[in-house]
C-alpha cells in the first residue's frame, strides 16, 4: 500500500435553514465516494487497486488510520464511516521484505518531527513521524518500509527534532526495531 484516500462526506449543522438549498437534513453533501487505494508502479505512476482490497467501499468516510495491527510487516488499515461500525481491513496480500521502526527521543518526549531516511541500493525512502494523519484519526508513529527484494537496508539516517542525526548500518529486514536518539545500534521491539 502506498496512497490510501478515505473520502470524507461534508456536513454542517450552521448550513442552511428550512427552504435552504444547503438544508440536506441528514444527507451528506459528498458522502457514499469510493475509497481509494493505490499501489506506486515507479515509473509507471499509480494504479488503484481498492477494488482488489475490498478498500473501494462507498461509504460516508470519517477517518482512516494505517498501522501494522497484527505485527506482520503488513500495513492494515482502520476506517470509520458515519454512523457505522470501524471496520479494520488487514494486509494480507504477499509482500516484500520490511522495516518497520519506532523512536524513542533523549529527553523522553514523543519525536514528532524526527525523519528517518533508509538507504537501499541506490534508492531512498524518506518516512517523518506526526502527531496526527488526518480528521478525526492518527496512524501509527511505527515507521515503516517497504523494501521488496532488498536483504537489508544499507543505512539508516535519522534527523531528530533536537537537531542531533544518528546513522545504523546494515540493518536486517523483516523486523521492528527501536531507535533511542544519541545511541548508534538499534533493539529489537517486541
Amino acid at each position: 500500500m502506498d496512497l490510501v484516500i478515505e473520502n470524507v462526506g461534508r456536513r454542517s449543522e450552521q448550513w442552511g435553514g428550512e427552504g435552504d438549498p444547503t438544508d440536506l437534513g441528514d444527507a451528506s453533501l459528498n458522502g457514499r465516494e469510493r475509497n481509494a487505494l493505490y499501489w506506486n508502479r515507479g515509473a509507471d505512476g499509480f494504479e488503484d487497486v481498492g477494488h482488489l482490497t475490498h478498500a473501494a467501499r462507498p461509504e460516508d468516510g470519517r477517518s482512516v488510520a494505517v498501522a501494522d495491527f497484527d505485527r506482520d510487516g503488513r500495513l492494515d488499515l482502520a476506517i470509520q464511516n458515519l454512523d457505522k461500525p470501524a471496520v479494520l481491513l488487514m494486509g494480507r496480500g504477499e509482500g516484500g521484505n520490511w522495516l518497520q521502526v519506532s523512536l524513542e527521543a533523549a529527553d523522553g518526549r514523543d519525536p514528532i518531527g524526527a525523519r528517518i531516511t533508509a538507504r537501499v541500493g541506490g534508492r531512498r525512502q524518506l518516512r517523518q513521524v506526526v502527531a496526527g494523519s488526518g480528521f478525526l484519526s492518527s496512524s501509527s508513529r511505527v515507521q515503516h518500509f517497504g523494501l521488496g527484494e532488498a536483504e537489508h537496508v544499507d543505512a539508516l539516517e535519522i534527523h531528530w527534532p533536537s537537531g542531533a542525526r544518528d546513522t545504523l548500518t546494515g540493518v536486517s529486514v523483516n523486523q521492528r526495531i527501536v531507535v533511542r536518539e544519541g545511541e548508534r545500534h538499534a533493539r529489537s521491539a517486541r
